[in-house]
């Protein structure tokens, strides 16, 4: 059995209703000898409030000492106290002996004894609410008080007399001078005892002489004084209302400090409790409010420097006029505003009254328990509240943080508190902060419990029912809201709850019902207040969990902690209904009210026409695709009716034909597929009205053997209430499209600036109505319970979903959301297709799979098939994929083959009968004893992983094939290779590196051996051509120049012209390994390899050498005989040694060099051009010379070869540079040289 709390009102003193005074103090009341002793009584003074009061006692001293009027602002916000304040200093001042007694107050009282003691004081308190201005309310409250407290003293004399004077003369001649006189001077017989020497009798003369007086003079103001108190005492009443009867403020301190000199008093106080929330109620007229404030700085300075006594003010303030003016004003009436402002406020001093004396003061007031047994229940449920989850206590401890101000408050949090200050103080004027807890408590005296809290959302009705606000600014804003409340929030919660407002005034609602509206009303009002005083820390950016918080108890879950997911669930249904509710789609969102005044309903209606079954369809559809991950095309439901869905199973991407349709009205063409599975998303509604069991019927009744499978899954319908926030989505999506015109053409009935204020409002709604349809969706697929009341005519779990093959039986799947339930829909339906899939750790992509057979490659080719992996992105894709195809083991370091691929082959080869390895039977084989659904690629990298480990060749048509991951034939044969012997693979391996410069792998495999003689055979072709052609110019030049054809040069090229042909011309692997191991190499492998090395290049030396320069020279016999054969020797000599011992190019570019000297000498001296005896410049440190030719005379078919050679050389030579000169001669006697 639950146990029964008790209720508060048994623990504190509770009254069963709030009285009118309760926490009020009015200031010219609290301080009257009766109602002093209350007034201590009542008053709580904590140590800040102590330091306040001596800082007040100290501005007096200041004061008094210095002889000068002096002003002080008492900064208090809402609820401080500022009243209670000044009432107690009254009486401090006063010499009450209640008052000096306050223990709090000893040293403060001790401190300034001597002012407090030896000083008269005459302290007057004002009310400014309703004043015509500064002039009537000071100086007419200061005659009434003194009227009061010395009702026998003269009248001051504020009022301007020449009216009075007027009245006076008439009256002297109705009454004669000696009547009229007579009780003129009735009481001044005994001028000089008591009230000092006021002055003497009146007479004629005197009377006369007194009111031709300037109006500060001194028996001008005794005159009016006696006038008005023996003749016309209606004056008093007519200067309380009329300006003109008073003399201005600056005359007006004059005499008011004269007056109270004469009355014994040492110092004028003026409490002006009410002066800036006088001038707070009048903030729109900006001409007011800086005549009147302008008026302020005379209590502190004077034009004139005649007052006898100081005057000294305390001015409550509660808020600062530049907030307000602020709110209306702007430009140059501001600008004169705040100089004016500036001027004052430079002169006044202020104290301070803080917020946090209000929790002491409420804890001594309001909740102080009526017994130690009371107080030790509540501390003992305070401790219990404070070991709420420490989110929940940091909301409710606000910005302060502190648990002692929590216990102080208690059943409030500090929270609230922070939020009635701040919020009342923009929106109240007479009720105290007490007055507002108070009330709280009142309302709440039947059903508050210990152990509960106050919430935040109560305080609204508070603030609501209350005075108007102090500024017109905010007196829009809250009248918008409480529009808002009444026209929008308050209907809402009515038809959410079923019951009415007037219901729960009138007491006629269910109990429940009636707990469950107030508790979600809470929530509202909660968001209302932070809309009106978004600047308070507590209810600043609020979020889901703070709301919770902030109305502690407002929100049950049956899951600790959950209590925000309600919330923000609740506020994100009626964000769909409301627009100025605003939920943003931050990860920990945040909740808000905007406060507007448009209507939006209105613009909605003018967009009806968007609103159709095909505009609501895209939409759903939309949204939908939008919540699967998928771009949605224009044309998903034109001439394109699927979608190609890519999902990842098990590391590999798998498309599926997507639709989403009417199910009755998709064909079977369509559920038959195209080869992909087909999967049908039923549309939540249907246009036609049929039910969701006419479609389950139609897809049931699909049976097609050759149809590609898959599921459909038929939601239940949407709900009226669902269907009517789609179209009103719909709406709004029209409206807000575009550039604006279509709401511009919408809203005409509104200004521009309220279109905006409307597009807001529409914005919040459009987003909160698509998360609504979200959620509708998946409730309508049955992905999360319907609480929302999303779901029309509702569809089975159990009927959900058909299957479009045989053997399938989908479940309902689970998912946090659509796409993740599609997902596991997804992955049942593959993994009935492909139960031995393997599950790979890693999405497939190609790079992994070119890595992973490299990998495996290589390790197939070591002895042990095992292989260091170095590289931890390899190792990581080899633990991915490799090991779940079973290909090999992946440890730390080491990847090890496995055999488990070459025994299931051999196993299925055996069992089919033999034959050939194909490709194609390979891929049959994988899916043997069950199927495993590997994608092409993958199925690739098996096969290429087991032809390498199982030392198979890739052949097709008997020739070996190149294959590769992204594609092989079925066709192609997996074929066992013959290998060469081990002594001739160790040479063929030496041999090829030796006269190639190819390396091979060691291991003696089918693969090594297929690539060794794909590369020889490579080489060898592009080799045959040079060493073919270069044969052949040689034989050419040795049968020329006489060497024998057994030159050692010679053999060696036969040799390498004969070992590239075999290899070129050779066909199986094994055969070009032979061929190589068994060359007969006529001369030396060395020679051989030179040659092969530079082939090329000497092929292109040879055939661009000068051989008709070299040849004219060589059978010169002449003198120059000898030198002739010494060329033809140097020739001879290169062309019969091998390369490697004696390089043919240099000795070419020598001998041509030679060659074209010895040509130069061949002219008689009259027929030759003298050589120059200057030899040429050398080139350019960064150049070398390639060839070079002295001067040398020849005809025209000389030249014609020389240029041809220069040409083939500048050809051969890229970047090279000719330098050139020559010089043209012909006989004397005509003819051309």
């Amino acid at each position: 059995m639950t146990e029964v709390r008790p209720l508060f009102r048994d623990l504190i003193h509770i009254p069963e209703r709030v009285q009118t005074n309760d926490f009020v103090l009015k200031l010219s009341e609290g301080v009257t000898e009766a109602a002093a002793a209350d007034t201590i009584k009542n008053y709580v003074v904590t140590p800040q409030l102590a330091r306040a009061f001596n800082e007040a006692l100290g501005f007096i001293h200041g004061s008094l000492e210095g002889g000068r009027s002096a002003a002080c602002y008492l900064d208090g916000s809402f609820g401080s106290g500022k009243s209670h304040f000044m009432a107690v200093l009254d009486l401090l001042l006063a010499g009450n002996v209640k008052a000096r007694g306050v223990p709090e107050l000893a040293d403060v009282v001790t401190r300034y004894d001597a002012i407090l003691n030896g000083k008269r004081y005459l302290m007057v308190p004002y009310h400014m609410i309703g004043a015509r201005d500064v002039e009537t309310a000071i100086m007419g409250g200061y005659a009434d008080h003194v009227r009061r407290l010395h009702p026998d003293a003269p009248v001051p004399g504020f009022y301007l007399g020449e009216k009075l004077f007027e009245d006076a003369r008439h009256l002297r001649t109705t009454m004669g001078d000696a009547a009229f006189f007579r009780k003129l001077n009735e009481g001044n017989e005994g001028a000089g005892d008591g009230w000092g020497d006021l002055g003497s009798e009146w007479e004629t003369e005197s009377f006369e002489s007194a009111a031709t007086e300037s109006p500060e003079g001194e028996e001008r103001q005794r005159l009016v004084s006696d006038l008005i108190a023996k003749y016309f005492r209606g004056y008093a009443d007519v200067a309380a209302t009329r300006g003109e009867a008073f003399l201005d403020l600056d005359r007006g301190l004059v005499v008011m400090s004269r007056h109270a000199q004469r009355l014994g008093y040492d110092a004028v106080v003026l409490f002006l409790d009410e002066l800036i929330l006088w001038l707070a109620t009048r903030a729109g007229d900006v001409d007011f409010v800086s005549n009147e404030g302008s008026k302020l700085s005379k209590l502190v300075e004077a034009q004139r420097s005649d007052r006898p006594i100081p005057i000294i003010s305390f001015v409550a303030r509660q808020r600062d006029l530049r907030e307000l003016i602020g709110e209306h004003h702007a430009g140059a009436l501001e600008v004169r505003f705040l100089d004016t402002l500036k001027h004052w406020e430079a002169r006044f001093d202020k104290v301070k009254l803080e917020d946090r004396n209000l929790p002491v003061i409420a804890e001594k007031r309001l909740l102080a328990p009526i017994s130690d047994t009371a107080r030790q229940e509540i501390d003992a449920e305070f401790d219990r509240i404070m070991r709420q989850r420490q989110p929940v206590l940091d909301t409710l401890l606000g910005s302060d943080g502190e648990r002692d101000l929590f216990r102080k408050v208690y059943p409030f949090s500090p929270a609230l508190v922070q939020a009635l200050i701040a919020a009342s103080s923009v929106l109240q004027r007479e009720r105290t902060a007490l007055k507002l807890m108070l009330t709280l408590l009142v309302k709440k005296r039947d059903e508050l419990r210990l152990g509960s809290l106050i919430p935040v959302g109560d305080l609204w009705d508070e603030i609501a029912t209350g005075d108007q606000p102090f500024s017109d600014g905010m007196r829009i804003q809250f009248d918008n809201a409480k529009k808002l409340w009444n026209q929008k929030l308050q209907p809402l919660l009515e038809q959410e709850h079923g019951l009415t407002w007037q219901d729960l005034q009138d007491g006629q609602a269910d109990p429940q019902a009636r707990r469950r509206f107030e508790n979600d009303a809470r929530l509202l009002k909660t968001m209302l207040l932070a809309a009106l005083v978004p600047e308070v820390p507590t209810l600043r950016a609020l979020t889901a969990p703070r709301l919770a918080a902030l109305n502690h108890g407002s929100v049950v879950s049956p899951v600790p902690g959950g209590e925000a997911a309600i919330v923000l669930q609740k506020l994100r249904s009626w964000a769909t209904r409301v627009g100025e509710i605003r939920v943003s789609d931050d990860q920990v969102p945040t909740v808000s009210l905007q406060i507007t005044g448009v209507d939006v309903e209105p613009i909605l209606a003018n967009a009806a026409q968007a609103d159709n079954d095909g505009t609501r369809r895209s939409k759903l559809q939309r949204i939908l695709f939008d919540m699967l991950g998928v771009a949605v095309d224009n044309t998903l439901l034109g001439a394109q009716p699927f979608h190609a869905y890519e999902h990842v199973w098990r590391g590999t991407r798998r498309e599926v034909d997507l639709y989403f349709e009417v199910v009755r009205e998709l064909g079977y063409d369509r559920l038959r597929g195209r080869g992909a599975p087909v999967v049908v998303l039923g549309m939540p509604f249907d246009p036609k009205g049929r039910p969701p069991a006419d479609h389950l019927a139609h897809a049931r009744n699909f049976n097609d053997e050759n149809a590609s499978g898959g599921v459909v899954w038929q939601p239940s319908h949407l709900s009226d209430r669902a269907m009517k926030d789609l179209g009103t989505l719909v709406r709004i999506d029209f409206l807000l499209a575009g550039a604006g015109d279509r709401l511009t053409e919408a809203a005409r009935h509104l200004s521009a600036s309220d279109r905006e204020q409307a597009r807001a409002v529409l914005r919040s709604q459009q987003s909160a109505l698509h998360q609504r349809i979200r959620g509708c969706l998946e409730a309508a697929y049955g992905i999360r319970p319907d609480n929302d009341g999303c779901v029309g005519t509702s569809v089975p779990p159990e009927e959900r979903l058909v299957s479009l093959e045989g053997t399938f039986r989908p479940q309902m799947p689970v998912g946090a959301d659509m796409k993740s339930a599609i997902s596991a829909l997804l992955d049942r339906l593959f993994e009935h297709r492909f139960p031995a899939h393997p599950e790979l750790d890693a999405e497939v992509r190609d790079a992994m799979l070119r890595r992973v057979l490299e990998r495996v490659q290589q390790a197939a080719g070591e002895p042990n098939q095992r292989v260091l992996i170095e590289d931890h992105s390899d190792r990581k894709h080899l633990g991915a994929i490799a090991v779940p195809l079973k290909l090999g083991v992946m440890s730390q370091t080491h990847l090890q083959l496995s055999s488990h691929w070459a025994e299931h082959f051999s196993r299925q080869h055996a069992r089919s009968g033999g034959g050939p390895f194909t490709v194609g039977r390979l891929r049959e084989w994988m899916n043997e004893p069950r199927p495993m659904g590997l994608q092409s690629k993958v199925q690739n990298l098996v096969i290429l992983a087991f032809a390498a480990q199982a030392d198979r060749t890739l052949v097709r048509n008997g020739a070996p094939v190149q294959a590769s991951l992204d594609r092989i034939d079925d066709a192609v044969e997996l074929r066992e290779e013959a290998l060469p012997e081990e002594s001739a693979w160790r040479k063929a391996r030496e041999r090829a590196s030796a006269l190639f410069g190819l390396v091979s792998g060691e291991v003696r495999k089918g693969a090594t051996l297929s690539r060794l003689a794909s590369d020889l055979k490579a080489k060898a072709g592009e080799k045959r051509g040079p060493v073919a052609e270069l044969l052949r110019e040689l034989r050419a030049r040795a049968e020329v120049l006489g060497v024998p054809t057994t030159a050692q040069r010679l053999v060696t090229m036969r040799s390498a012209q004969a070992l590239v042909s075999d290899l070129t011309g050779a066909g199986a692997p094994l055969l070009v390994v032979d061929i190589l191991a068994g060359a007969e190499l006529d001369t030396s492998e060395a020679a051989v390899s030179r040659l092969l090395a530079n082939v090329e290049d000497l092929h292109l030396a040879v055939s661009t050498a000068s051989w008709d320069i070299i040849d004219t020279a060589i059978g010169l016999s002449d003198h120059r005989r000898a030198a002739a054969e010494g060329l033809r020797e140097k020739v001879a000599e290169a062309l019969e040694a091998d390369e490697h011992v004696v390089a043919l190019k240099p000795v070419l570019r020598d001998v041509q060099a030679r060659a074209t000297r010895l040509l130069a000498e061949s002219r008689s001296a009259g027929n030759t051009v003298p050589p120059s005896s200057q030899p040429p410049p050398p080139p350019p440190a960064d150049e070398e010379i390639v060839d070079e030719q002295p001067q040398m005379v020849i005809d025209a078919s000389g030249a014609t070869a020389t240029l041809d050679r220069l040409q083939k050389l500048l050809a051969d030579e890229p970047g090279s540079k000719l330098t050139i000169a020559w010089r043209l001669t012909r006989p004397r006697s005509g003819g051309r040289a």
